[in-house]
Formats: structure tokens, C-alpha cells, sequence
């Protein structure tokens, strides 16, 4: 597996120094999150601030967005990066779509599928110069003058979705070069659902698990003191109450025996009292969706854990350790694949 940055920076300003940073401690890769500010923003500044990490938008919201757009931000910073540079989608809720952003949803999966069909059209176009003229079930782009075509390159433009059901999971492994999973999973979600749909997916296009990469955000509950250790153990509580209150979810609290824990904290979070929903998570509901230990063992704890299942992870919360330590944990991520790899091969 490799060990990613997740989440660079909540503006493009603080972006820059955070990657510069992130690059020489030795993350393999960076991911912009997009809340307050625009992800392709804090993905052109880290570019701009690195040489040889990838940077990805985990995620940009697709649905707030057009194919066209998207593919001309996407196709620029392949060429201002020689290729680092990797397209995270997702489609957020329909309350965000319509109410946030003004813009129409529909069934997520068919609009996002035909998203990603048009894109793929559009740099289609521009590498080879065929005619450009896709008219799909939301998004129609029949028009591409020479004045409107951007410099050519034939450098890789890779894209992932973010998933959480089946349907989208099977899709992603039909179209996408990855998947951005969630931290809210358990190895019995990733085992019963997440995994059997991704081959579903690579079956229907005749494509092999090598051509998909799995990316997630893990909860690392870590802690040098009791007292650190508890604080931490506390706000992970709290944000996977967050997520759990979410129907979307419901299924991961499912396979771990906890699906009636999810209409509960729905009608909590729904009367404002938020401050006591992570009492609700149990110390077993934590164990199955954190990994909890000091920070030199979280490569050893994840490798354990998601090995054979995931490609890249990062850290849901910040490294509590300096950067001379930080390098020399991210290091045991690279000697522990090795290792693991040494000891199939015997």
C-alpha cells in the first residue's frame, strides 16, 4: 500500500507549503478535499509546490460542475504537472446539488456514468482531433472548434469516483482507474460489498484488479499519552456518529451487526443534539471502523488490516508526531509491503 495525504488544506493558499512539506517528508501522494474552496485550486497549487508526489481531488463534486469544464481543468493540470495529476469525482447529495449549488440531480449513478462517458469523448477528441460529438442521456457536447482546443498531449489523465454502494462501486470498476472509498467501512463491508462489485464492474469491461486502484481515508486513532489517546478516540467517535446518521451508511453498520444504531442517531442528529450522538459508538462499533494504536504502529496495524484490499490509505486525522518521526513511520508503509511481499514469495 501507499501512504497518502489526505484533506492538503482548506484554502489554495495554505496548499503550497503543506505538499512542499508532505513531498519531502515522503508521502507517494496528496488529496485535496473540496468543502470551502475549489479542489482543483489546492491541486494546481501543491502541483506547483512539488516534483515527483501525485496529487488528486478527493473529491471534486462532478454534479456542480459540466463534463467540459471539468475535462479542460483536468487536461491543464496533467500538462502543468507532466502527468501527476489524478481526477477524483463525486457526486454529493441531492440537497447540496440543487440547493447549494443550483443545478439539476437525477439518479446519481446514470449521470454519473454519462458524465464520465463525455468526458472521456472530450479528451478523446483532443488527442486524436476526431470530431467531437457525444450526445448522451444528460450531457450533450457536439461542438469543438480548433480556437477552443488546448495545446495537445497524450499524458494520462487518471479518474476515480467516490463510492460507497454497490452500484457505483460496480460502475467505477467498469469505468474508472480507481475508487475513492470512505473511511466509514469495515473489513466485512469491504469483503461482502465493496470488493465483489468492484469485480463485477471489472468484469463487464473485461479489466483486471491491476487496472483499479482503491484509495481510502482510514480513521488512525493514535496517541502518545492516555490522554492523547482518549481525545482522539473521542472526536473519532463523534465524526463516525457524523457519517453513521446518514442513511448511506446504514449498510456499513450493517455488516457489523449495528444497522439499528443508524435510524437512532438520524432522529438525533435531525433534533440538533449533536453533542451526545458519539457516546453511541461502543468501543467494539470503533474497533471495526478505526484502527487504534501509537503512531509507529499504524504501519504494521493497516498492512494487517487492508492489505490485499486497498492500494493507497492515508491518515482520516493529522499526524500528532514531528516530521523527523513522521519520515521514519511513512517509511515502515514502504518496508512493510516488502516484507509482506517477501513472505508470499517464500
Amino acid at each position: 500500500m501507499k501512504i497518502d495525504l489526505g484533506m492538503i488544506g482548506s484554502s489554495a493558499a495554505a496548499c503550497g507549503p503543506i505538499a512542499a512539506r508532505a513531498e519531502q517528508v515522503g508521502f507517494d501522494g496528496l488529496w485535496a478535499s473540496e468543502s470551502v474552496t475549489d479542489a482543483f485550486l489546492q491541486s494546481q497549487a501543491a502541483l506547483t509546490a512539488t516534483t515527483t508526489t501525485t496529487v488528486g481531488t478527493a473529491i471534486a463534486v462532478a454534479f456542480a460542475r459540466n463534463p467540459m469544464s471539468t475535462a479542460y481543468l483536468g487536461w491543464d493540470l496533467a500538462a502543468l504537472s507532466g502527468g501527476r495529476f489524478v481526477m477524483g469525482l463525486g457526486t454529493q447529495i441531492q440537497a447540496h446539488i440543487e440547493r447549494r449549488f443550483s443545478m439539476p440531480w437525477s439518479s446519481p449513478v446514470a449521470r454519473m456514468r454519462d458524465f464520465l462517458t463525455a468526458m472521456d469523448a472530450i479528451w478523446t477528441a483532443w488527442r486524436t482531433g476526431s470530431k467531437l460529438n457525444y450526445e448522451g442521456t444528460h450531457y450533450r457536447h457536439t461542438l469543438m472548434s480548433p480556437v477552443f482546443t488546448p495545446p495537445h498531449h497524450d499524458l494520462a489523465i487518471p479518474v476515480m469516483i467516490a463510492a460507497v454502494g454497490d452500484r457505483m462501486t460496480e460502475l467505477g470498476g467498469e469505468l474508472c482507474d480507481g475508487l475513492i472509498l470512505h473511511g466509514m467501512t469495515t473489513t466485512t463491508y469491504l469483503d461482502e460489498v465493496t470488493l465483489p462489485a468492484l469485480r463485477r464492474g471489472m468484469e463487464t469491461a473485461s479489466r483486471d484488479r491491476s487496472e483499479v486502484s482503491l484509495y481510502c481515508p482510514v480513521f488512525m486513532v493514535m496517541g502518545d499519552t492516555e490522554e492523547q489517546f482518549e481525545e482522539m478516540k473521542r472526536k473519532t467517535r463523534e465524526q463516525i456518529a457524523f457519517y453513521a446518521s446518514t442513511p448511506a451508511y446504514r449498510g456499513v453498520l450493517a455488516s457489523v451487526g449495528y444497522e439499528e444504531l443508524q435510524p437512532e442517531l438520524q432522529a438525533l442528529s435531525r433534533a440538533g443534539e449533536w453533542a451526545g450522538m458519539g457516546d453511541l459508538i461502543d468501543d467494539t462499533l470503533l474497533g471495526h471502523i478505526a484502527i487504534l494504536g501509537r503512531p509507529e504502529e499504524m504501519p504494521k496495524l493497516c498492512g494487517e488490516r487492508f492489505s490485499g484490499r486497498l492500494d493507497r490509505i492515508s491518515s482520516y486525522h493529522p499526524w500528532p508526531v514531528d516530521d523527523d518521526r513522521l519520515a521514519e513511520i511513512l517509511r515502515g508503509f514502504a518496508g512493510g509491503a516488502e516484507n509482506r511481499a517477501q513472505e508470499v514469495a517464500r
